[in-house]
């Protein structure tokens, strides 16, 4: 069986292999040389990472412009989002205004306030889950979720001085700060594993995104 093996294939692996192993060597070696090679590739990825996000940005951009353009379901969904990019583009060249930057003003009184109200919206998701999970077959993981909601619901309500204290809130709190605090560190453990694993298959050329 005849393998063909293109150069440029050949060339972009070893360039990114050996880009990969001088910043892991930087890390872990204390040479002045390999130090300001890492910092240098690292330079290079953050200037083409920033190139990225802005043609992401561009792409965005057009094509809620094209949504909007032809008149289609959600085009004024659309229009605000194109709105809300310039207008935040915009904040972030002017100059300061009220003693605080414009962008940080936009973001305190709008991105904030809209992240807020979505939050609260979680509550009404919730209890639809719930509704929704009382109508399948009794299971271990969706009782789990159904007491954890209701003692998080009476833990994080206000508390009333004609009703006497059960220990909700305490529950709530633990279940905050315990379980769902392992959940989370679970799952960045999983992320970090799955990087490591990406940029070992990538230094060993086993996985080629930047070839045809």
């Amino acid at each position: 069986m005849k393998v063909s093996i293109r150069f440029r294939n050949v060339l972009l692996t070893s360039i990114a292999a050996g880009a990969g192993l001088l910043t892991l060597l930087g890390y872990f070696i204390p040479v002045p040389l390999l130090l300001a090679v890492r910092m240098q590739l690292v330079s290079w990825a953050t200037l083409l990472a920033a190139i990225a996000v802005l043609i992401g940005a561009y792409s965005l951009i057009k094509a809620h412009l094209r949504n909007f353009m032809s008149f289609k379901t959600g085009g004024a969904y659309s229009l605000v989002a194109v709105l809300g990019f310039v207008a935040m583009l915009i904040a972030g060249i002017v100059t300061p205004t009220v003693g605080i930057p414009a962008s940080a003003f936009l973001l305190d009184h709008v991105v904030l306030a809209g992240a807020t109200a979505l939050s609260a919206l979680l509550l009404f998701v919730l209890v639809f889950a719930a509704a929704r999970l009382l109508r399948r077959p009794p299971s271990l993981i969706g009782s789990a979720f159904l007491v954890a909601l209701v003692i998080s619901l009476i833990g994080l309500a206000p508390t009333l001085t004609a009703v006497p204290d059960l220990g909700f809130a305490r529950i709530a709190d633990w279940i905050a700060q315990t379980p769902a605090v392992a959940g989370g560190r679970g799952l960045l453990i999983g992320i970090a594993l799955g990087v490591i694993a990406t940029g070992l298959r990538v230094l060993l050329a086993i996985d080629r995104p930047y070839g045809d």
